[in-house]
Parts: structure tokens; C-alpha cells; sequence
């Protein structure tokens, strides 16, 4: 079977992927990460542009996986950026440098093209004919994107992501003795409901929560999970109630006490509050009878295209 893989750039993280497909259109994983480096961190506070250090361990990790691509013998690959690398003022000199040192051709995809992408893997195989509100929860935005596995028919962007929220409304972002105080998610939250009103409300529509890595999260915490039996990727399903519980319980707690008691990924817990609250305020919206978690992303929707692309050239 083929090798193929996808390394994309985001806010937050670096996720890769390294997988192969089989002739009926499995994808098998050889080999995935999730990597903090904070790329999009602070760059309202630095005039819209990726701090240097941020960039530099970026490229590291780029680095780092590179070796993994010829240690798998990976021929076919893209290297993806999305929302912070559109914001990114100096956008053109962070892909030059990437390119120099590491050699990667950095393609920037549209919002509505990360839409699609993550959509289509979300999705993959659940119910015909059955509506989502699937959440693609970025560090710098979030995407809400309705619609059946086959018809993507709504998507609705919104500058809340985590990492938005925790650099632009918290007192002191960067100390890791501080914590988030309840006016400041007050603030947030009238943010998300602005940012919420052009969205038709509707009913009884479930959410599925991602990207990447939500069903390790929601074991890694805890959190009350029951049986999902629509889709083999996605075999859980939780409450909002159970989300609030977990933010109101972590809220007061200083973000470096958080990361002890959660050991899930350094970094991670700075920000659940705010994922957290986007998604409880987005279910009371659409009136969702429960979340569903998702580890699906971009890449592997990305790795779907290429697989087909190369069949399409054989």
C-alpha cells in the first residue's frame, strides 16, 4: 500500500500524519503526533505577526518529522497551514524561512477548503441522511459546520478559538501561576454569543466535537462518556452539563496546577475553559441533545484527496 502524509500547521500544534489506504478506502495510521508550539500564540500582542521563538520551535518540529518522512519512505506529502498562518502578517517571510530550513513548500488552505476537509473525516462513517453540527476547534477560530456525511450545507467561522480568547482576554496570558477569573469568561462568553447571531438556531442537531485528539482528551480528564452507536470512529458521547462541571471545577484553579492534575498534553489545559465554554454555549444555541467527541482532522481528509488523486494518475 502506498504511504502518504500530511503535516499541518496550526495555532496551537503541529499534527502530523503518516498512513496508507487500502483498495476499499480504509486508512490505516503508521504514524501520528500532536506537537505544542504554540505557533499563533501572542501574535495580537506582537502586531499580528508569529513571534520568532514560536516560529523557531515550529520548525523544529518540522524538522523532526521530516526524518520520520524518510525514515517511512513517504514520497507523497503536504505541509498545510490554516487559520494563524492567514492571519499571519509576515506570512511570507515564516514560509520562506520554512523552506530554507527545512526545505517544505508551506501551502496556506482556504477556510472553506479546511471546512471541507474536516467535515469529510469527521464524518466519514456515520448515518446517511442524519444532520451534525460538527465543531473544528482551533486555537485562533472555530468552525461550525452542519450538514449530513454527504452535503456540507452551513459553515459558520468565528474568532473564538481557545487560544484567542486566552491571549486577548485574560489578565496576565503567559503566567503560569495565574488562572482565569470569572468576569473575564463572562467576557468570552459575549463574545461567542456575538459571534453567534448569525447563525439559525435549531434543534435537537448533535455536535461532534474535534479536532484530533477529543476522545484521548475526554478519557484523560474523565469525563462521563456513554455509548455512541452511529459511528465505529466516534464510540462516545457526553452531555453539556458534564463540560460545565468540568470548566466551572477548573476555572479557579492556577493553569500550572491544572497541567499536574491533567498530564495530557503540555500546554492543553491552559485553554479547555475556553474550548469548553465555545461548546456549551454552541449546544444551548443549536439545542444539541448531546456531544459526541472526535479525534478526526484535517489530515486525514487531506490524506483521503491525495490517495484518490494518485489512483486517478495509475
Amino acid at each position: 500500500m502506498k504511504r502518504y502524509a500530511v503535516i499541518d500547521i496550526g495555532t496551537l500544534k503541529v499534527k502530523s500524519l503518516i498512513a496508507s489506504t487500502s483498495k476499499n478506502g480504509e486508512l490505516k495510521e503508521i504514524y501520528s503526533s500532536n506537537t505544542l508550539t504554540c505557533f499563533g500564540c501572542e501574535m495580537d500582542a506582537n502586531e499580528g505577526r508569529v513571534l520568532e521563538k514560536n516560529l523557531l520551535k515550529t520548525i523544529n518540529e518540522l524538522k523532526r518529522v521530516k526524518l520520520l518522512l524518510e525514515k517511512h519512505n513517504v514520497k507523497n506529502f503536504k505541509i498545510v497551514s490554516t487559520h494563524a498562518m492567514r492571519r499571519a502578517k509576515n506570512r511570507s517571510v515564516v514560509k520562506e524561512k520554512i523552506k530554507k530550513e527545512v526545505g517544505f513548500k508551506v501551502d496556506s488552505i482556504s477556510q472553506k477548503k479546511e471546512a471541507e476537509l474536516f467535515f469529510q473525516a469527521a464524518l466519514r462513517d456515520f448515518p446517511e441522511n442524519k444532520e451534525y453540527a460538527v465543531l473544528d476547534m482551533g486555537g485562533g477560530s472555530v468552525q461550525i459546520l452542519i450538514g449530513d456525511k454527504h452535503n456540507l450545507k452551513k459553515i459558520h467561522m468565528m474568532q473564538t478559538g481557545a487560544q484567542f480568547l486566552h491571549d486577548n482576554f485574560t489578565k496576565d496570558p503567559s503566567n503560569p501561576n495565574g488562572f482565569t477569573q470569572l468576569s473575564e469568561i463572562e467576557k468570552m462568553k459575549r463574545l461567542i454569543l456575538h459571534e453567534l447571531i448569525p447563525l439559525k438556531k435549531t434543534h435537537n442537531i448533535p455536535i461532534v466535537y474535534g479536532s484530533s485528539n477529543i476522545i484521548d482528551l475526554m478519557k484523560a480528564i474523565s469525563m462521563p462518556l456513554k455509548a455512541h452507536e452511529d459511528s465505529i470512529t466516534h464510540p462516545y458521547k457526553t452531555y453539556s452539563h458534564h463540560l460545565r462541571e468540568f470548566m466551572n471545577q477548573i476555572i479557579p484553579i492556577p493553569y500550572i496546577k491544572r497541567e499536574e492534575m491533567y498530564p495530557f498534553q503540555w500546554g492543553y489545559m491552559w485553554g479547555i475553559d475556553k474550548a469548553f465554554l465555545n461548546v456549551t454555549t454552541i449546544a444551548k444555541h443549536l439545542e444539541s441533545p448531546h456531544i459526541i467527541p472526535s479525534n478526526a482532522n484535517i489530515a486525514q481528509g487531506i490524506i483521503y484527496s491525495l490517495a484518490n488523486q494518485s489512483l486517478s494518475q495509475e
